[in-house]
C-alpha cells in the first residue's frame, strides 16, 4: 500500500549504455510513478512504468515506442521486461540468478516502456482507498490507456508511432484497449503485437478440440510419441491443423450420427497425429481434453507433461496440487523478485514503496469479466475488437505469435479466433516457434522472436 501523502507523480532517471549487434547505444532509463484516480476522483493507485529511451538514434517524433505488458490477469511486466526485451535481463536460477546485458533487447529499433498494471509489480493501491475498479477487463484497460497517454504527454512523444505488445492475458488487454479507444473516439496505436494470444471464442467444445489438436500433435512429435518420418515439428503441426479444420471438425459435428467405421478411421488418424491409442480416443468420442492428454501421453513412463510448456515433464505421482497449479512448467512468478528489486534500486536508483509483486493472484481470483466483456472468462471474446480496429484503420499492423508446445493458449487458437472475427490473413503477420507459452524462455527462440519483431517494427516483415 502507498501512503496517501506519497501518491504523487515522480520520475527517476539514470543513464546507461549497451552494445546491440555492432553498435553501442546510450540510453536513459526512466522509472515513472503516476497516480490514477479511482471512482471517487481521488488517487487510488500509484502506477509505475519503466522506460528505456535511446539517445542519438534519430528524431524522437518518428522513433517508435513499444508499450509492453504481460498477462495474468495479475501479472507484472517482469517476464517481458527482465527476461525478454529490456536492456538488462535475469540469467540463471535460484541462488545463481544474476543480471546481464540483454543482446535481444529491442532498444535498437524502438524505445521501450514496460507497464506494471495496477496492483502488480510496483504499481500499488493507495492506503484507505478502494482500488477494486481496476481489477477487471474494463477498468484495467482504461488504466493502461491512461498510463500510456500520460507517459507520451509527459515525455513529448505524442507524435511517436505507438505499438502495443501484450503476452497471454496481455493480448486480451490490448484488444480491450482498442475497444475502449474506439468507443471514446480516440487515436488507435500504429501496431499491435500479440504473444501467446488469449482472445476467447475457442472455449466451446468443438472449437476447443479443433484449436488444441495441432498443439497436441506438436507435443507428441517432441516426445517421440509419433512417427516423425524425418520431418520437422512445423510440418507435423501443419498436418494436424489441416486435419482439424476439415475431417476432424466434421466428425465432431456429427456426434453420435457419425458411422462406426468412420469414427474408427478418424480415431486411428488422431492416434497417428497425437500419440494416444486409437481405442482410448474412440472411447472418449474423439474428444481429448487438455488434462487427459497431459496425463496420458507419457503415462507408460509414469510421467505427465506440463501445460504452459509441454516439453517439461514430472512424475505423475509428484503432481499433488490442483490444476492448474500442478503444472510442472509453472513458476508462479518465481522469476527473481529480489533480483528485480536489486536492479531497480542499485541500477535505476528507484526505491520501491513495497515488495515487488511479480504475480498477484488475489487480483486474478476477483477479476471482473463484466461491464460489456461477457461476464466470465469462458464467455469473453476479444478478437472482434481487433477486427473492428483493423477495419477502422487500414494502416494498423498486427503481429501474432505463439509456441508450438503451449497447451494453455494453443498457438492455433489465436489466429483461429482472429480469422473467425473476419480479419483476412493478409492483414497480419503470423509466427509459430518451437517453444512454450513464454517463447522467450528458450534462448534460440527468443533470438528468433526478437529478430522477427525488429523486422516488424521496421516495417520489413509483412504477412505471407
Amino acid at each position: 500500500m502507498i501512503p496517501r501523502e506519497e501518491a504523487t507523480s515522480r520520475v527517476v532517471a539514470t543513464d546507461h549504455d549497451i552494445v546491440l549487434g555492432d553498435r553501442r547505444i546510450a540510453y536513459r532509463a526512466l522509472v515513472s510513478e503516476q497516480p490514477l484516480a479511482g471512482e471517487d476522483g481521488e488517487p487510488a493507485v500509484v502506477a509505475v512504468t519503466y522506460a528505456y529511451v535511446a539517445e542519438g538514434l534519430g528524431d524522437p517524433a518518428t522513433r517508435p515506442v513499444l508499450f509492453v505488458f504481460n498477462g495474468g490477469p495479475g501479472a507484472s511486466s517482469s517476464p517481458l521486461h527482465m527476461h525478454a526485451f529490456g536492456p538488462r535481463r535475469i540469467l540463471g536460477e535460484g541462488a545463481d540468478m544474476r543480471l546481464a546485458d540483454n543482446p535481444h533487447s529491442l532498444l535498437d529499433v524502438a524505445d521501450l516502456v514496460f507497464i506494471d498494471p495496477p496492483g502488480t509489480g510496483a504499481s500499488m493501491p493507495v492506503e484507505g482507498v478502494d482500488a477494486t475498479s481496476f481489477w477487471g477487463v474494463k477498468g484495467d484497460a482504461q488504466a493502461v490507456i491512461r498510463m500510456i497517454e500520460e507517459w507520451k504527454r509527459a515525455h513529448g512523444r505524442l507524435a511517436s508511432p505507438t505499438m502495443l505488445v501484450g503476452e497471454s492475458y496481455g493480448t486480451a488487454r490490448a484488444a480491450a484497449m482498442l475497444n475502449e479507444l474506439q468507443s471514446a473516439e480516440r487515436a488507435l496505436p500504429d501496431a499491435v503485437v500479440l504473444l501467446s494470444p488469449s482472445l476467447g471464442w475457442t472455449s466451446a467444445p468443438i472449437l476447443s478440440q479443433v484449436t488444441t489438436l495441432p498443439t497436441f500433435a506438436a507435443v507428441a512429435w517432441y516426445h517421440g510419441a509419433v512417427d516423425r518420418q524425418g520431418r520437422e515439428v512445423a510440418d507435423h503441426f501443419a498436418d494436424a491443423q489441416r486435419f482439424a479444420e476439415t475431417e476432424y471438425v466434421s466428425a465432431l459435428a456429427q456426434g453420435p450420427r457419425l458411422p462406426a467405421e468412420e469414427r474408427r478411421r478418424v480415431a486411428e488418424r488422431l492416434s497417428a497425429l497425437i500419440g494416444l491409442p486409437a481405442d482410448q480416443i474412440e472411447e472418449e468420442r474423439l474428444r481429448i481434453g487438455k488434462l487427459d492428454f497431459m496425463l496420458s501421453l507419457l503415462s507408460e513412463k509414469g510421467l505427465r507433461t506440463g501445460q504452459l510448456d509441454a516439453r517439461v515433464t514430472r512424475s505423475i505421482e509428484e503432481s499433488k496440487l490442483r490444476p492448474p497449479f500442478d503444472d510442472p512448467s509453472m513458476s508462479l512468478g518465481s522469476d527473481g523478485p529480489n533480483v528485480i528489486e536489486r536492479y531497480l534500486t542499485d541500477e535505476l536508483g528507484y526505491s520501491l514503496p513495497s515488495a515487488y509483486r511479480s504475480l498477484n493472484l488475489g487480483i486474478n481470483f476477483q477479476w471482473n469479466w463484466g461491464e460489456g466483456y461477457g461476464g466470465s472468462y469462458s464467455a469473453a471474446t476479444f478478437a472482434p475488437y481487433l477486427a473492428a480496429a483493423l477495419d477502422a484503420d487500414p494502416s494498423m499492423r498486427l503481429f501474432v505469435a505463439g509456441g508450438y508446445y503451449d497447451i494453455t493458449t494453443p498457438v492455433h487458437a489465436g489466429p483461429f479466433a482472429i480469422d473467425q472475427a473476419g480479419v483476412p490473413r493478409e492483414r497480419y503477420v503470423l509466427r509459430g516457434y518451437p517453444a512454450g507459452h513464454s517463447i522467450f524462455e528458450d534462448e534460440t527462440q527468443l533470438a528468433n522472436l526478437a529478430a522477427d519483431l525488429r523486422a516488424f517494427v521496421r516495417g520489413e516483415l509483412r504477412p505471407m
